[in-house]
């Protein structure tokens, strides 16, 4: 093999090391800080530089190790697919989930409601929490932001806080 060949494969192969290597959402647990499991969220902390867990994570590969071997915090549970399932519709849902969430009714924030694992019983409880915190939700921009402050505005009432399943 040529040494242009050679040179072009180890790039294929360091950039799709690299590549899975980036933090999953779905192990991006709230737990670990926004850079998610791996080396980076031992070495830093939850509160410390997320940018250098982040780095730390992808340049050691620590995060596709401990994924595939559940270690370094990385270790998934029945909520780390509810995560996923939570980011998919917010990012799908979120213009019309906005517009419901400002009524205080609608198909849309029943739905999300219940992606978050609230009873229907504590829907009317539910849904007055987030419209009164509308303007607090919808501050910061982007769907995961809105999921984030969403679901902390449901953590602050010590009631739905236990009645929904998926907030944390």
């Amino acid at each position: 093999m040529n040494r242009l060949a050679f040179a072009v494969n180890a790039s294929i192969i360091t950039f799709g090391l690299a590549w899975l290597s980036f933090p999953h959402p779905a192990y991006a647990k709230r737990l670990y800080g926004r850079a998610g499991c791996g080396l980076g969220s031992i070495v830093f902390k939850p509160s410390g530089n997320q940018s250098s867990a982040w780095t730390s994570n992808g340049s050691f590969g620590s995060q596709l190790f401990g994924i595939s071997s559940g270690t370094s915090n990385c270790v998934p549970t029945n909520g780390t697919f509810k995560a996923v399932a939570q980011e998919q519709f917010i990012t799908t849902n979120l213009a019309m989930l906005a517009k419901d969430m400002a009524r205080g009714e609608g198909e849309t924030l029943v739905a999300f409601t219940n992606v978050l694992g609230c009873p229907n019983q504590d829907f009317p409880a539910v849904a007055a929490q987030l419209k009164g915190s509308y303007s607090e939700i919808f501050a910061a921009p982007g769907a995961l932001a809105v999921l984030d402050a969403s679901k902390d505005h449901l953590l602050d009432d010590p009631a739905l806080a236990h009645a929904c399943a998926y907030l944390l």
